[in-house]
């Protein structure tokens, strides 16, 4: 068999395997895919431009403002117009969001723990710089 071909069949199969069980958690505590995605992203990197968000998510300009949209309704993001380039929104955690986000991500990073238990640490690393190697040829 081409090597190439199944090593994307098993990253496909390994990324379906790991999205399942990751987001039906999320969903458990009250949050969608795609809001769970923002909060997380500004909660490790602070405010954001909305391009940035859509960049960082692979998610489309529409759909992306419907969960912002959604995520300000719920008083967990603000959205603020950059002081030196009107044009710009910057996204942030509101004082909400900070705690909903702050009070389930131990939870999460906890869930995902478990689910990676059967592999080592070295395993781990070494994947990640594996990965790194190939998404640097993409």
């Amino acid at each position: 068999p081409n090597t190439n071909f199944h090593l994307i069949r098993v990253l496909a199969r390994f990324l379906k395997g790991l999205h399942s069980p990751i987001f039906a958690h999320v969903r458990e505590h009250g949050l969608t895919e795609n809001q769970f995605v923002v909060l997380e992203m500004l909660y490790s990197k602070g405010t954001l431009t909305m391009n940035d968000i859509i960049e960082r998510s692979f998610s489309t300009d529409g759909n992306m403002g419907v969960v912002i949209k959604n995520l300000m309704k719920q008083g967990l993001v603000e959205k603020r117009v950059d002081t030196l380039d009107r044009r710009v929104r910057r996204i942030s955690l509101s004082k909400k969001g900070r705690k909903v986000i702050g009070d389930y991500f131990p939870k999460h990073e906890q869930h995902i723990e478990g689910l990676l238990s059967g592999v080592s640490q070295t395993d781990k690393e070494a994947l990640i710089e594996l990965l790194k190697k190939i998404g640097k040829k993409l």
